[in-house]
């Protein structure tokens, strides 16, 4: 059986993404898409998905728009997996279903015919509105798959792929393409950054290459490249904005904190064993008050009885701080 790869803190080149995966560094180390699940779930999820606490991983589910996703990686990189064609329509053959299978198999992400047609227009289209966009055309030349490994001042080891690392003029640029089925409309990027945590590995990432090249503090940038993945493949080049990187750093901080916490003790809790109060949101109760208000359907139906009573309400469940669920 191979040794598994073990990488000293640094900054690394040429290291596989299946090695970058399974966590090279000397201790079981935190990713920011780990950050983002300690954070949005529990540390026992965080613990379920971690490739050195927990090695018996569950395959993959592999998807169309994954498999686009890779291989738009690839042409856009250099780097990542072979792609092998698959010459089908769908994957509902059993021959293509073999095929795809094999494919994975051998460490190759497989793609049907026309999806990988549209990954290479993807690609192409990326390029060329690239080079149409102003502090944009170094992306091309810059260093692909960058591994940055670190041990920060609290004590955690910290770990990060970048698509791209750029560096210019004495600063530097992260790059991070994200592909997919949402629109890259500028005005609806702050949201989709909000919910889907990316601020958390914008902040990650700066930690780390700061860590390892503090000469860097105040002069590296962080840019996504959002893609779509319908025709005509148009893109947004997009950094955050200070309110997003602070509360990014915040978000971090906890996550290493939390992280810490749960490494020393050996203990990795879910979700509070007893009941909880479900807040309902302000904007929903905002909402049908205003309807109310508004709606001439609900005007004049009267005082309805059963809501003029007052009715035994049952002691409220306690609300919990994070800390001590996580205790």
């Amino acid at each position: 059986m191979t040794e598994p790869l073990r990488l000293p803190a640094g900054i690394h080149f040429d290291v596989a993404a299946k090695d970058y995966h399974a966590d090279p560094a000397a201790e079981p180390s935190l990713s920011s898409s780990v950050a983002n699940v300690l954070l949005t779930q529990s540390p026992r999820h965080a613990w379920q998905v971690h490739p050195r606490l927990n090695p018996e991983q569950p395959d993959e589910t592999p998807t169309g728009a994954k498999e686009i996703g890779t291989a738009v990686h690839k042409l856009l990189l250099g780097r990542g997996a072979s792609v092998v064609e698959i010459d089908a329509k769908d994957y509902r053959t059993n021959a293509a279903k073999e095929a795809r299978s094999a494919a994975y198999d051998a460490g190759e992400c497989p793609i049907l015919k026309a999806d990988y047609e549209r990954a290479t227009a993807m690609a192409e289209a990326v390029s060329k509105q690239l080079a149409s966009i102003e502090g944009c055309d170094g992306f091309t030349a810059a260093a692909p798959e960058v591994v940055g490994i670190c041990q920060d001042a609290t004590g955690a080891w910290l770990r990060c792929m970048m698509d791209k690392l750029e560096e210019r003029n004495g600063g530097a640029i992260i790059w991070d393409l994200k592909s997919g089925d949402l629109a890259a409309e500028p005005s609806g990027l702050g949201r989709r950054i909000a919910n889907m945590g990316y601020e958390v590995q914008a902040a990650m990432y700066e930690r780390i290459v700061i860590t390892l090249r503090p000469d860097l503090a105040g002069r590296l940038r962080f840019r996504w490249i959002f893609v779509e993945n319908e025709f005509p493949h148009l893109i947004t080049v997009a950094e955050l904005d200070n309110a997003g990187l602070e509360i990014g750093r915040k978000k971090v901080s906890a996550a290493i904190g939390l992280w810490n916490r749960c490494i020393q003790a050996g203990n990795w809790p879910g979700y509070p064993a007893q009941i909880v109060l479900a807040e309902y949101p302000p904007f929903a109760e905002s909402a049908w008050l205003t309807r109310e208000l508004d709606d001439e359907r609900l005007r004049g139906l009267g005082n309805d009885p059963f809501l003029m009573r007052a009715p035994w309400q049952p002691p409220r469940p306690q609300r919990h701080q994070l800390s001590e669920i996580a205790s």
